[in-house]
């Protein structure tokens, strides 16, 4: 009898022991969920003004997915159009936002919710516009690395009615050194200057260095309005360094466009001459010249013929590739390659006027006039 009872209890206790490590299997198996729950917003329609700047617009949050083991997780928030968001492309124009580590919500003030709008995801402004949102977690290693596990998502839809605001872009200043100074203050006053329009590290404007003398007028550094660095000379004349010597140019075109792109500490030079080029020149890019007037530092050309209903673009070097038209809102944007973005500049009126072309504000500032 004592030997049944021991046989029965060592039945029992092995029993325990298979079915407790039989559980601590299953709480070791990682197990993904279908979706992320309790995705929502605050609001499903925003109507944005400057006095909702300062004011908490909206919050997007979300509960942390289980997986059935111990994992860490990252979260993105993703904004696009709903027209992007299906197809072989499905969200890969979306903006892309990260959210700290163990941040289970995102809060947006007015005049941040408005910038992403207009100016990364190009909404017009003044009108209800349809935009997608998407949560999307991934869980990583240990390490921090991520693993095979595919990210799940929610998504939803808000309408949101951006304003048209005042932006004022990060900034490089071009500061003039040896022969050709700017003012000793590096300023958006002082000088020329490349702005970062997309808010993303890489810099567009354009440039007059009429001494064309290298290393004694054309040289200059560059100094971020975002933190006071400077950027100079890197490895050739098409990089930059941070706090090295004078950029410079041998020999040095006049007028140019350049381009900066600090991630990759890369500089480019376009020398540029503009044209205009429309129906009421059979569209040659080469018949109606503009001066660049360096005082106002603007291209202008007087007696241009237009007449109502028609339209015309600004060309530059005998093609389209380096072009300028207008937006919805008739804004003036680059239409060249790759994009081809850009409607024709309409003419209101019959008439000979002085068209003149601003491109001295830098990326997102440029604009235009016919009087």
């Amino acid at each position: 009898m004592k030997k049944l009872f021991s046989r029965i209890l060592l039945l029992t206790i092995f029993s325990a022991l298979f079915h407790s490590c039989e559980k601590d299997m299953d709480q070791n198996v990682l197990v993904p969920p279908a979706r992320v729950d309790g995705f929502s917003a605050s609001a499903d329609q925003i109507v944005l003004s400057e006095e909702t700047d300062d004011a908490d617009v909206i919050t997007f949050s979300f509960t942390a997915p289980e997986y059935g083991v111990h994992v860490i997780r990252t979260y993105t928030l993703q904004f696009d159009v709903p027209s992007d968001t299906s197809g072989p492309n499905a969200w890969a124009n979306a903006v892309n936002v990260k959210l700290p580590i163990g941040s289970l919500q995102k809060t947006y003030k007015g005049k941040d919710f408005n910038s992403m709008l207009v100016n990364q995801l190009g909404l017009p402004t003044e009108t209800s516009s349809q935009l997608a949102v998407r949560i999307k977690a991934e869980v990583n290693q240990s390490t921090g690395t991520a693993t095979t596990v595919e990210p799940i998502y929610s998504s939803l839809t808000i309408t949101v009615t951006p304003y048209k605001a005042v932006v004022i872009y990060p900034a490089l200043v071009v500061k003039g050194g040896n022969s050709w100074q700017t003012p000793p203050t590096a300023s958006r006053e002082n000088g020329f200057i490349l702005t970062s329009a997309g808010f993303n590290n890489k810099y567009e404007g354009y440039l007059n260095l009429p001494n064309a003398d290298g290393w004694g007028g054309d040289a200059f550094t560059l100094i971020s309005t975002v933190d006071g660095k400077s950027y100079g000379w890197g490895t050739s004349a098409t990089t930059i360094a941070e706090g090295t010597g004078n950029l410079w140019l041998t020999p040095s075109p006049a007028y140019m466009k350049v381009n900066v792109d600090l991630d990759a500490k890369t500089i480019s030079y376009t020398p540029v001459e503009f044209f205009i080029s429309g129906d009421d020149n059979g569209w040659s890019t080469s018949a109606t010249p503009m001066s660049y007037d360096a005082e106002s530092k603007t291209w202008v050309a007087e007696n241009v013929s237009l007449t109502a209903g028609k339209s015309f673009v600004f060309t530059a070097n005998g093609s389209y590739d380096i072009s300028y038209k207008v937006d919805n809102d008739g804004k003036l944007i680059f239409a060249g390659p790759p994009a081809w973005a850009g409607n024709n500049i309409p003419v209101e009126k019959t008439g000979v006027y002085t068209v003149t072309l601003d491109l001295s504000g830098g990326a997102g500032n440029y604009t235009y006039s016919i009087k």
